[in-house]
């Protein structure tokens, strides 16, 4: 029997459709399970995931921290790399949401909503399709729709099925009605409703073959205090992906450095950190003793390098070398602020994974803008990988959702977090005179101070500055470089990332604009081929700052309170999710342009 399956990339995985989202196909919606579950059983072991580890030990010492297990990151087994026929499937998927409605026009029989493989009225599936409404909660919870409560609210009628009467595309011209009690709602006033939580992750059960076709799982959570709301099965706040992505920076990017992040050395050094006597340690002896812990562990290549490198620059700094890629005490932060200082140093460098060119500098036309330092960053590789996702459903003002996690266990004491890697080319913006402009005189300014020390926080790595005045006046001018750079050159902004620095102190910063997904525009020096054109593209983006086609209501939003972003809207500066590290916060034309 020929097996339906369709592929997505490592990329999609990590920031789309990864464990928990509900995917397409031509046989309807599907949720994708965690990889325990999804993954071929035989493919679903340690050896596999060594095999695809993406060894980035700075980046797994970030998601360790406050953990006792080891954490790593994983890519996505593929058929290549499994060698396996390309048409063969790897990952299965589960039927969600079961609630179909069947339009009965063959069988002359009034629209039906019902849950199971087929009609009850018409034996067939035919003219089915499922329902494109779901229930979730902003804990991550997803379900489907209670149907029963949602018509008849307490009272107890359960009947097989209920009429389905669509009059129109809104949804109060939408009646779902009870056949025996005659209950009727409009998905207007369903939408309305409040559900108790049921506490399922359907992505977390165990394989339905286990179970009846449609069935409730024996193995969900108690419910929880949270509300579930109703939501379209398409919406892209159904499921966030919540990533981490650090740039490969040419200080770690050696043939040294790449074998310090190998699992089994970073273990086996570790183990010697621990047991040995580093001072009376010699050069031999500490090679015999890591070549024994290794024997048998990796090849004799990884060996070779590390033991020409303890020769070459003697125990201890072949040692700090490693503590500085371990970074046990370094936060998220800690490592931006590396980066943007490699970033600020690394003209004219180049590696296997980086090369930067020399800066061009730029006088934009209007002095809302400094004099800017612009470099082309003609190659760069990315790790980024998943920690879990969010539902975006029923949440109160400055209330965080909860993260789904996403990390497999497996034994003995490891968890595996999907991730890949990313290989591909920017454009690094920052000042020439090393100083952020002044901006304290803008009443937008005072009004971030307030807010900043309003008390609020929100949960995110970048929480640290997302509220200072500098960082928000930088994300603001990303977001209008993004899209100048979009209308200037034919670039989709969807394909275009960007990362936005500050220094330590607030007084400096930069705009790194990339693009590392396989399959997007660029990745060929068409983006940094961009810095001989940039005088036009940032003139550009101040005028994407001056005028908004949503004009005067866009520019008379201030900072309040009440919103996390000041003057900002799609026509002028909100871009694609997957393009902005923030979700489209932090951001205010008048920090730049003033009042």
């Amino acid at each position: 029997m020929k097996r339906d399956f369709q592929h997505i990339s490592r990329s999609q995985f990590v920031l789309t459709y990864g464990p928990g989202a509900i995917i397409e196909t031509k046989n309807g919606p599907r949720i994708i399970p965690i990889m325990q579950y999804g993954l071929d059983a035989k493919y679903f072991s340690k050896d596999v995931f060594e095999s695809f580890e993406i060894a980035e030990t700075r980046l797994s010492r970030i998601i360790q921290q406050s953990s006792d297990k080891c954490h790593r990151i994983v890519a996505l087994p593929t058929n290549a790399g499994l060698k396996i026929p390309s048409n063969s499937r790897i990952y299965s998927t589960y039927v969600f949401p079961a609630w179909k409605v069947c339009y009965g026009r063959k069988a002359n029989h009034r629209p039906l909503l019902y849950n199971g493989p087929k009609c009850p009225l018409c034996k067939t599936d035919e003219e089915s399709s499922a329902t494109r409404f779901v229930s979730a909660c902003s804990e991550g919870h997803l379900d489907e729709v209670n149907w029963q409560y949602a018509v008849h609210g307490k009272n107890k009628c359960n009947p097989p099925y209920y009429y389905w009467k669509a009059n129109g595309s809104s949804l109060s011209d939408i009646i779902v009605e009870c056949p025996q009690c005659k209950s009727k709602k409009t998905m207007k006033e369903i939408y309305s409703l409040q559900f108790f939580c049921t506490g399922r992750n359907p992505e977390k059960e165990a394989p339905a073959s286990k179970y009846p076709p449609f069935y409730t799982s024996p193995n969900r959570t108690k419910n929880c205090e949270h509300k579930m709301k109703i939501i379209q099965r398409q919406s892209t706040s159904l499921r966030v992906s919540e990533t981490m992505t650090l740039l490969t920076i040419p200080e770690f990017d050696d043939p040294i450095s790449r074998r310090l992040q190998k699992n089994e050395v970073s273990m086996a050094l570790d183990m010697i950190m621990i047991s040995a006597n580093l001072e009376q340690l010699t050069i031999p002896d500490f090679i015999e003793l890591l070549s024994k812990l290794l024997q048998n562990r990796t090849n004799d290549e990884v060996i070779s390098t590390l033991t020409d490198e303890i020769k070459k620059c003697g125990v201890l700094e072949f040692l700090n070398l490693y503590r500085r890629l371990k970074a046990e005490d370094q936060t998220f932060m800690d490592l931006m602020y590396e980066e943007f200082e490699s970033l600020r140093s690394a003209s004219g460098k180049v590696t296997d994974n980086f090369s930067m060119s020399s800066p061009k500098y730029i006088i934009p036309d209007s002095s809302y803008v400094p004099e800017l330092q612009v470099s082309a960053v003609n190659k760069i590789r990315t790790v980024t990988v998943q920690l879990g996702y969010t539902r975006l459903v029923n949440l109160n003002e400055n209330q965080d959702p909860g993260i789904v996690y996403s990390g497999e266990f497996l034994p003995p004491n490891e968890i595996w977090h999907p991730g890949y890697e990313g290989f591909g080319e920017g454009i690094f913006i920052t000042f020439k005179n090393g100083k952020l402009p002044d901006i304290s005189s803008k009443s937008a300014y005072s009004k971030w101070k307030m807010y900043k020390n309003s008390g609020y926080e929100q949960k995110s790595n970048w929480s640290d500055v997302t509220f200072e005045p500098g960082f928000v006046w930088l994300h603001t001018l990303s977001h209008a470089i993004i899209l100048s750079l979009s209308a200037y050159t034919g670039y989709s902004a969807a394909s275009l990332r960007e990362r936005v620095y500050i220094s330590r102190d607030g007084s400096n910063g930069g705009i790194l604009i990339y693009n590392t997904s396989p399959g997007d525009d660029s990745g060929m020096g068409g983006l940094a081929g961009t810095v001989d054109s940039f005088s036009d593209i940032i003139n550009g983006a101040i005028d994407n700052l001056l005028i908004c086609s949503n004009d005067p209501l866009c520019i008379d939003v201030d900072k309040s309170s009440e919103s996390i972003n000041g003057s900002a809207c799609y026509s002028c500066l909100l871009i694609s999710e997957t393009s902005c590290e923030h979700r489209n916060l932090w951001l205010d034309r008048h920090i730049v342009i003033g009042n």
